[in-house]
């Protein structure tokens, strides 16, 4: 069998970081840049996937582990490998619609399949851990490969076309991007409250969420004001009612994406008691389903 044409190099600065551009079955190569913990592997990983449309290149990347690293300098003390990483940029409503063309999801599962290659990493002891579309991202790779990683935390996830939720904003009305690398700012999407059966498409996203492994553990982290609350909870809601290993956690904060920390500071992070929280539940939740899964079996 050929083996896929993966390409590792390191990135000078601190921390030390690599750059890992991974081969996908169009040819094209997206980044991850990978940070790993002190001492010998294989050890435990957590795939992180940042929110908005990818594309955005492996520069964001390391600027993203380095100054906005606050969740993974935590998950690195914990003995984590970090892996930050996304999809080619998004073509919206193109999910579950066939065609040839590549997504964005499938980028990721190369991803993953190339984490579980790699011979510093337990390949059976995985997490993955994303804001927004990040969150989105997560489940479409679920219901794609079924099981692989131990845990995931979809943390305010963007589920709209995963779920097939039904609403009239359109790329022309009410749909606009706050900055380049920024999530998507959708103003007309106002679902706060409880979300009905028959708001989203239903048979779609019970066939998505049955291929999903019940060995899967999976944290759905909301925001309580957030526009799209009660989508997250719905998320919630269908894997419990599916019968999967479903927790939810949520917290009021003003900032969407706020779960990844602050920006540095010149001396450092500076964390507000919520995000102090969050990365505690996090570390909590990977630990006992992904870090400490051996010891558990």
């Amino acid at each position: 069998m050929t083996q896929p044409l993966d390409l590792v190099t390191e990135v000078p600065g601190d921390p030390p970081l690599s750059l890992h551009m991974v081969f996908t079955r169009d040819g094209t190569y997206v980044p991850a840049a990978v940070r790993k913990p002190s001492g010998s592997g294989p050890t435990p990983a957590v795939m992180c996937l940042h929110g908005g449309s990818g594309g955005l290149g492996y520069s964001f990347l390391v600027d993203q582990m380095r100054n906005r690293g606050s969740l993974f300098d935590r998950l690195v003390a914990e003995g984590y490998l970090v892996c930050l990483t996304e999809g080619r940029m998004e073509r919206e409503e193109a999910y579950g619609k066939g065609g040839d063309s590549v997504l964005d999801h499938e980028d990721v599962v190369e991803v993953f399949r190339h984490l579980q290659r790699r011979p510093e990493v337990d390949a059976d002891r995985i997490g993955t851990f994303g804001v927004s579309h990040g969150g989105e991202l997560q489940m479409k790779l679920i219901s794609e490969i079924g099981d692989g990683p131990a845990a995931m935390i979809p943390t305010e996830p963007a589920v709209i076309e995963y779920l097939g939720l039904k609403h009239d904003a359109s790329a022309e009305e009410g749909w606009a991007v706050a900055d380049s690398s920024g999530p998507r700012v959708e103003e007309k999407l106002q679902f706060r409250g409880p979300v009905a059966d028959d708001q989203i498409d239903l048979t779609a996203a019970q066939k998505r969420i049955d291929e999903i492994s019940p060995s899967v553990a999976i944290l759905v982290m909301g925001r309580d004001d957030d526009h799209l609350q009660g989508l997250f909870r719905k998320l919630h809601e269908l894997l419990s009612r599916a019968g999967k290993h479903a927790e939810w956690a949520s917290w009021d904060h003003p900032e969407h994406a706020y779960q990844w920390g602050p920006r540095r500071a010149g001396d450092g992070y500076h964390l507000d008691a919520i995000q102090e929280a969050t990365h505690e539940r996090v570390a909590d939740f990977l630990n006992r389903n992904v870090r400490d899964r051996a010891q558990r079996a």
